[in-house]
């Protein structure tokens, strides 16, 4: 079965999948990188030249895609990969949904030590990055839940032992609503 990380970004998606398929030996796929790769442009370069909804349209197809080639993966998706009902219901029935959260103040911390967020990933609102996170979080808490099977917190916790507790599937690992 293929894993599936969902949540906000800086909540550790990114790094997490790639040391949880090492660990598994399964193949990472990040579909941030494969729309980068489909489309020759970063995200921020998508958003700025197309808009939102072109890029949801290329993160739907590149999902449908992704998840139709019938192979075991561990699947890194973008953070707002859930906005779109198709993808929720895709994502969940393919395989096992982890959310990873993080506080808003955590995520802002992780941003602002990535040299690289800024440039990537573009900001969605003309809010404070703060208030931006917050109220994101506040939309999109619901649609992650509904999409996820287990929810884990990432904010006091290292790569490894995220992925260490995702492998024995300890309590770190809370039902999420509708599980």
């Amino acid at each position: 079965m293929s894993i599936i990380l969902i949540g906000y970004r800086c909540t550790g998606k990114t790094s997490v999948a790639r040391q949880l398929g090492s660990r598994l030996m399964l193949p990472v796929i990040d579909s941030d990188s494969v729309i980068e790769e489909r489309t020759g442009k970063n995200v921020a370069e998508i958003f700025a030249q197309c808009g939102e909804n072109v890029f949801r349209d290329i993160e739907e197809s590149v999902i449908t895609d992704v998840l139709a080639s019938g192979e075991t993966f561990v699947l890194s998706c973008g953070g707002g990969v859930i906005l779109r009902q198709t993808n929720r219901q895709r994502l969940r029935s393919a395989g096992k949904v982890y959310w990873l959260t993080a506080t808003p103040e955590t995520i802002i911390e992780r941003m602002r030590a990535d040299t690289q967020s800024a440039s990537l990933r573009p900001n969605l609102t003309v809010l404070t990055p703060l208030e931006e996170i917050k109220t994101l979080l506040t939309q999109r808490q619901p649609l992650y839940a509904e999409t996820a099977h287990e929810t884990i917190e990432t904010d006091h916790f290292t790569t490894d032992e995220i992925v260490d507790r995702m492998c024995r599937n300890e309590e770190v690992l809370t039902p999420t609503k509708g599980a």
